[in-house]
């Protein structure tokens, strides 16, 4: 008998080791998520992936809270729809899961919302002189919890840079869903955002800027401003935070043939090298100067894409996109460099270029590939090279290069 209980106890303790290491339910990114995806929440964060996979694992009677924040959303569970917006789940087995104060028992993937969630803007200080640092994400019973943060000012329709946080395991994505609309929030006052991105307003500035005959030259069913990203939809596991980053303040205008080219090649290849990096990534996404174009009189001209009530240029087109990245536990950084036009001659590009490039021939960065195809010309720079040029960062502890 004794012999018995031990032996019950045995498995009982291989069994609770198996749950705690292994979990016994197991949600995947691809398969088991509702749409509209609410937010999940899980130890007071977001939900993300646990394993190298992609998968995220829980243990027996581990909680999810999910949420359908804002007007008039709310949780539907299978074909039931409910009049709450947040909801509380315990892994049962598997993917099925069971509501914690209702006798709700069903598949994971049965629980989604009514309508996307909806996502907040919210001030939290001052960046730099006429910057205000604004966090992005959802308010969900009385608490914040954010997506990225950005330095943005509303007079002149400006983000100097945008920090949001990658893991390795984030290199995951959850699949399907429509493509989400960029947003304005209450950031933008009567500015309709995207009136001023529409391709016939591109072409009515440059006319005024630049001259009649320079509309069609320079925009093109190819080569035209897009909203760039930047912290960027694919940094981001689920559904609710990538629908977070298509707010206004996260994006700037950039040309397609860059966002398309050098741009998404760097977004690529950071999120092939978090997982190198096995830590917590910083990332400092943001934009310098303005672009200029040649006008009929081959003069170059500085390139806004509106005026304010005294004619001066708002919404300016970037002359440069950066993206800094910084590891804080090794206390290593890099920045990357895209010069935002593909209109500029070498001549041009090498004059721009502004610091001493440490990915040329450096083999320790061979995890980036540009595209040089695209027109563009992008470079790398340390640090130090690049905050005693651009002083727009907080200051980071850096004592050395991130590869």
């Amino acid at each position: 008998m004794c012999r018995l209980k031990v032996f019950v106890f045995l498995i009982l303790f291989v069994t609770k080791i198996c749950d705690e290491v292994d979990g016994v339910c197991k949600l995947s990114l691809k398969n088991d998520f509702g749409s509209p995806s609410p937010v999940y929440l899980h130890n007071g964060d977001f939900l993300a992936p646990t394993n190298t996979s992609g998968d995220i694992l829980l243990r027996r009677s581990e909680t999810i809270h999910v949420a359908c924040p804002g007007k008039n959303k709310f949780i539907v569970l299978g074909k039931n729809n409910t009049d709450f917006n947040l909801f509380t789940v315990k892994c049962v087995k598997d993917q099925t899961f069971q509501g914690t104060k209702s006798a709700w028992v069903g598949n994971f993937s049965e629980i989604k919302c009514n309508a996307p969630p909806w996502f907040n803007t919210e001030e939290i200080g001052d960046c730099y002189e006429g910057y205000k640092f604004y966090k992005v994400g959802y308010v969900i019973d009385n608490a914040f919890y954010t997506t990225y943060e950005a330095c943005f000012n509303k007079h002149l329709l400006h983000t100097a840079y945008v920090k949001h946080k990658i893991q390795p395991k984030y290199t995951y994505s959850q699949s399907g869903g429509r493509r989400p609309h960029f947003i304005e929030g209450d950031l933008f006052g009567k500015t309709k955002m995207n009136k001023l991105y529409a391709n016939e307003n591109q072409k009515r500035r440059i006319r005024e800027i630049f001259g009649n005959g320079k509309a069609e030259q320079y925009i093109t069913k190819i080569q035209y401003l897009s909203r760039g990203h930047l912290a960027p939809r694919g940094d981001f596991p689920l559904h609710a935070q990538q629908r977070a980053s298509f707010h206004y303040i996260n994006a700037a205008p950039q040309w397609m043939r860059g966002n398309a080219g050098d741009w998404a090649a760097l977004e690529d290849a950071v999120r092939r090298r978090a997982i190198r990096s096995e830590t917590m990534l910083h990332v400092y996404t943001g934009t310098l100067g303005v672009t200029t174009l040649s006008d009929e009189n081959s003069t170059y001209k500085d390139f806004y894409l509106d005026v304010d009530e005294n004619n001066n240029g708002i919404l300016p087109v970037p002359l440069y996109f950066f993206k800094v990245i910084y590891d804080p536990r090794e206390k290593t950084a890099a920045v990357f460099v895209s010069i935002n036009s593909s209109y500029y001659n070498q001549t041009m590009t090498d004059k721009l270029t502004f610091c001493n490039d440490i990915c040329e021939h450096n083999s320790k960065y061979s995890w980036l590939k540009w595209r040089s195809n695209d027109g563009t010309h992008s470079f790398c720079c340390s640090y130090e090279e690049f905050v005693n040029k651009y002083n727009v960062l907080p200051k980071l502890k850096v004592q050395g290069l991130f590869f």
